[in-house]
């Protein structure tokens, strides 16, 4: 969420959207206070090693709720490489895609599915956000 528009929440709204989120703002007496943990919590990264590089990972992308929409049906390899997109962004996406390309430019679905795995469901750096 947009800085100005968590500033132009009440106390209430935002102790709200800091519970949804995971986040305990109760004890925290100002809005200023409130959301500055709200945005330094969400603002986290992780680093998840994929296929012999690493990827920096802001740790809110996981809850973009086009990407949620696309987790919850049945994928597709484009609705997958656009769940990669929405995760990693394109600069580390095309990196991921370059990595499971063989020297002559054929793109290798097995390695780009061991990075989307890797991902979605085998990084201890993604669970529980």
């Amino acid at each position: 969420m947009r800085h100005d528009v968590l500033m132009s929440m009440s106390l209430a709204d935002l102790d709200r959207y800091g519970s949804a989120c995971g986040i305990d703002v109760t004890g925290e007496q100002t809005r200023e206070r409130k959301v500055e943990v709200i945005e330094e919590r969400r603002g986290r990264v992780a680093e998840v090693n994929v296929l012999g590089m690493t990827l920096t990972v802001p740790k809110r992308r996981l809850h973009d709720q086009r990407l949620a929409d696309i987790l919850s049906t049945k994928l597709t390899d484009e609705s997958a490489s656009t769940a990669m997109v929405l995760l990693l962004g394109e600069e580390q996406y095309e990196a991921v895609i370059e990595r499971c390309t063989d020297e002559d430019g054929v793109i290798d679905v097995e390695a780009i599915g061991v990075a989307f795995n890797t991902l979605f469901y085998g990084s201890d750096e993604l669970k529980n956000y």
